[in-house]
């Protein structure tokens, strides 16, 4: 029995050990046999099915000239990498979380949040480097492959919750973006990368480890819809100390070529820039959601936390125990709130336990309760389908069933709080906005903050913001970067 038992785990371990030679592709930059059970195809593949999802979830940045500005200097530099033949695209993000990400395929984005806190062209250049060094040296499809081969799979229902993944379109919790997280020695090899297409783009390589030192002053934050650089990027030890020095090892070899910085080119982009969240949006006040463009606001637990994303807006019991979920359904021709609800009900391990119409402080609607069958237990829905405007919002309020009858008084007082905004403060509420602001000689960014005391940010955040002493006295004509109130 033994014999037969090691006889099978040998063979166990060749067939292994051949998927494994078979599966072994060559890197495109360090020219080694790399694990990719993924082809270049596939890879592009995941990235083209990726992208108009990250869009809607997270939103396009509406700025045309902004977008082709970025993404012209992208494909400058993804011509110069070691795999320039892919269908590179590069997007800003609607999103003020400060970070960067690729996707498999030649897909990178950026986000306002980030875009923000640059000071040069040459900084941009080199996150686009760092990014595009992560396509290029396959760090993604070399995690999705190791994944798949230990059985793990990589996709959509890996990033939801074991029960709510079960919820179908009802009660679907999250996007599952290709935002690996990398190891150090992945952020190492990328940061290499990043240097090399910078300066062979001509830009200035010391930037990106200046860029670097805008992380030194910010926390990691965790359970975000998009996490920031810190949680997403692993940092190496003396990754500041480490890309100067290779910084000035490229440029001692050039042979005094010039590099370029190009500030004034990126600043002009960032002029009138939305800084922060945006108000239109959606934001919190008082324990109210509200949302000025779309005219409606309602009432959450003070205590539950809030993920407002272009898709959903999620409040989340602070232990997890449950969840309220706001949507807006996709528009279909002729379909009333009750035909919408009670389509839901007749999904597949769905079952509509009662329902009824009703009106919802003028709208009309319809509200049921379900019951939704999963893996880890069922799972008790009461959800509000609310026609209002030209739309028909939903609200599902979601817990474990056995804890139904807790938290139904809670889902039904929010389901019952939606309404018409008609308070013209909160109507006309604008964002705030980067503002370039030139020094007068001798000027400090401690001065000019104190001259200034409707900067909704401190002297800390604008120092953060533009990487300056707070005490510094400034060149005539130096640019500053302030945050203009929303009016």
């Amino acid at each position: 029995m033994c014999n037969r038992r090691r006889k099978q785990i040998s063979c166990h371990f060749t067939i292994a050990l051949l998927l494994l030679a078979a599966s072994c592709v060559k890197n495109p930059v360090t020219g080694g046999r790399q694990l990719a059970l993924i082809s270049e195809s596939q890879e592009i593949s995941i990235g083209q099915a990726s992208h108009p999802e990250i869009l809607a979830e997270f939103g396009l940045l509406e700025d045309k000239a902004l977008q082709e500005y970025f993404s012209r200097i992208g494909l400058e530099l993804a011509k110069i990498s070691h795999r320039p033949d892919l269908p590179w695209t590069f997007t800003v993000l609607d999103s003020p979380v400060v970070n960067a990400f690729a996707v498999p395929g030649g897909f990178i984005y950026l986000t306002r949040g980030i875009l923000a806190y640059m000071n040069n062209e040459a900084e941009l250049a080199g996150v686009l480097g760092h990014e595009i060094g992560h396509v290029t040296a396959r760090h993604s499809v070399n995690q999705i492959s190791q994944q798949q081969l230990l059985g793990l799979g990589v996709g959509l229902g890996a990033v939801l919750s074991p029960t709510f993944r079960q919820l179908s379109d009802l009660a679907e919790m999250g996007l599952g973006v290709f935002m690996l997280k990398y190891s150090r020695d992945h952020e190492r090899q990328s940061d290499q990368l990043g240097l090399q297409y910078m300066a062979q783009g001509g830009y200035d390589p010391a930037q990106l480890s200046r860029f670097f030192e805008v992380f030194a002053g910010m926390r990691e934050e965790e359970g975000k819809a998009i996490p920031n650089w810190l949680s997403s990027h692993p940092a190496p030890p003396d990754r500041i100390r480490a890309t100067a020095a290779e910084a000035e090892t490229i440029k001692a070899q050039s042979r005094g070529r010039e590099y370029s910085t190009n500030a004034d080119a990126l600043l002009a982009r960032l002029e009138g820039l939305v800084f922060g969240e945006n108000p239109r949006e959606g934001f919190v006040e008082e324990g109210r959601f509200v949302h000025p463009d779309l005219r409606f606001l309602l009432d959450f637990p003070q205590a539950w936390k809030v993920q407002n994303t272009k898709s959903a807006v999620v409040f989340l019991e602070p232990a997890g125990a449950a969840a309220l979920r706001l949507t807006l359904v996709p528009p279909a021709e002729g379909q009333s709130p009750e035909a919408v609800g009670e389509k839901i009900g007749r999904g597949q391990g769905i079952l509509l336990i009662e329902g009824a119409r009703t009106v919802i402080n003028g709208n009309r609607a319809f509200v049921g309760r379900y019951r939704v069958s999963g893996q880890s237990g069922d799972v008790g829905i009461l959800a509000a389908f609310i026609g209002y405007g030209n739309n028909i919002y939903q609200i599902a309020g979601m817990t474990a069933d056995a804890s139904y009858r807790r938290y139904a008084p809670v889902f039904d007082s929010c389901l019952s709080s939606f309404r018409r905004l008609t308070d013209q403060r909160l109507l006309s509420v604008q964002p705030n906005r980067i503002q370039i602001y030139r020094a007068r000689k001798g000027e400090t960014l401690r001065s000019i903050a104190k001259s200034r005391p409707q900067i909704p940010a401190t002297v800390e955040e604008l120092a953060l913001l533009n990487r300056l002493d707070p005490d510094q006295a400034l060149s005539a004509g130096a640019p500053v970067k302030l945050v203009q109130p929303g009016k």
